[in-house]
């Protein structure tokens, strides 16, 4: 699957409660959609070993740990945001790396599910193919590959956008590696108003964390890419 949140998706996530259900605190916060938007295809899974990346004070960790065996693969550094200080969640083992570094601490084909919220967004793009290769090491053949990405789409296409889009596309279904759970959106990196976004006060307030893309915000969405597929069987 490659596509952007979508409304539909979102309205059906709050008709069935999932807001509530992780504890979020801001029910039309673009992060707590994509919370949503993950959630549905962890909710029911049981006895798997499920890796977050850079999953910092992680909601969904605390969700699904119970039923699973969780690790948070996160350097705890403070970048971008993230907390600088180890967070501890019961039932969850930290992993103080980055995926891509080939971290000697996390063994080839060692979890079912790697996945992410809000964090590919943030990597160069010259590292982009090393986090992939890294998460297809650490994943089991057949493990869910699963990453909610944010973007700032316009009315018209932005080439930075355009060429990181075509990668988390080229994720979703790269031949011999990778096969999409569900349908491969085509179209191009423009927004369109079936898509869920930021509120407008969101991306206000955001704007004192992040002041050097306001004049961004003031022309683009903020949207969520998603890229769920699953590592080939060979």
């Amino acid at each position: 699957m490659f596509d952007f949140v979508r409304k539909e998706a979102l309205f059906a996530a709050l008709d069935r409660g999932l807001p509530k259900k992780l504890k979020a605190a801001a029910p039309f916060h673009m992060k707590t959609t994509q919370d949503c938007i993950i959630y549905n295809f962890l909710e029911d899974v049981q006895g798997l070993d499920i890796a977050e990346i850079g999953g910092g004070d992680s909601r969904l960790l605390k969700a699904i740990s119970s039923a699973n065996r969780c690790a948070n693969i996160e350097p705890f550094e403070g970048n971008d945001g993230g907390p600088a200080e180890a967070v501890k969640i019961a039932g969850v083992k930290n992993i103080r790396s980055l995926l891509g570094e080939n971290s000697a601490e996390i063994d080839d084909e060692s979890f079912d599910v790697v996945f992410s919220i809000s964090v590919v967004e943030h990597i160069p793009e010259k590292n982009l193919q090393a986090f992939f290769d890294d998460g297809m090491r650490i994943l089991r053949p057949g493990g869910l590959w699963l990453h909610a990405i944010d973007n700032y789409l316009g009315d018209k296409p932005n080439p930075f956008i355009s060429r990181r889009v075509d990668t988390y596309r080229h994720w979703a279904a790269t031949p011999g590696v990778t096969e999409p759970v569900g349908n491969i959106f085509e179209g191009p990196a423009v927004f369109s108003a079936d898509m869920a976004s930021n509120p407008d006060d969101v991306m206000h307030a955001w704007g004192r964390v992040a002041p050097n893309l306001v004049e961004l915000r003031k022309e683009a969405q903020g949207v969520s890419a998603i890229v769920a597929s699953r590592k080939v069987k060979k």
